[in-house]
């Protein structure tokens, strides 16, 4: 093809697949010891479940509060944060609720050190490193590096009511493996510790 022609849509997407393709055939395999078991666990898996199901019935239909979100992980280190928000791929896309970016937004702007990650990922439990994730920051966010996408939608996994939000389709994403994830994390603490 001539540098002067335009390339259309099959082309785009055609060399988008093959640079995939290469991408993945070249990632190396990590295997796992000791080291790589979790440091925490919930100690009672039923109670901590119990506990989460019991938040939900705090807000009835009778009253006109609506319900609530929540951050899936937060750490504090030497004065830094790290803010996790884990989503579920659905067609190729994580849903973050309107309510739950402001928040993160708001963190992301008052904190003095602050690093908001959302990790989609394809139902898995983190345990293989090998494991592809795909994440972005909010620095990105905040820079329309990803699109703003707004609707209502409706996320399967949490709720069968629609949320007002945002979809983040995983093309717009880096894909990397749960090593690589924690080796980010890890970069992150480090950068704390200065």
């Amino acid at each position: 093809m001539s540098p002067d022609s335009k390339h259309s849509l099959a082309d785009i997407v055609y060399s988008q697949k093959e640079n995939v393709e290469k991408s993945n055939k070249e990632t190396p395999r990590h295997i796992a010891d000791k080291l790589d078991e979790p440091k925490h666990r919930i100690a009672n898996p039923l109670l901590f479940a119990k506990t989460r199901e019991v938040l939900g019935n705090i807000i009835s239909k009778r009253m006109k509060t609506s319900g609530g979100t929540d951050i899936d992980w937060l750490i504090e280190h030497n004065g830094g944060f790290m803010i996790f928000e884990l989503k579920i791929f659905h067609d190729d896309r994580i849903l973050v609720s309107k309510a739950q970016m402001i928040a993160y937004e708001k963190l992301y702007a008052s904190l003095p050190k602050c690093h908001v990650l959302f990790i989609g990922h394809d139902d898995i439990d983190f345990s293989d490193l090998n494991d592809p994730v795909w994440l972005f920051e909010m620095k990105e966010w905040k820079s329309a590096a990803i699109p703003h996408v707004e609707g209502s939608l409706v996320d399967p996994t949490y709720s069968e009511n629609e949320i007002t939000g945002y979809r983040v389709e995983r093309e717009f994403m880096e894909r990397i493996d749960v090593k690589i994830l924690r080796d980010r994390i890890d970069s992150i603490w480090n950068e704390f510790e200065r």
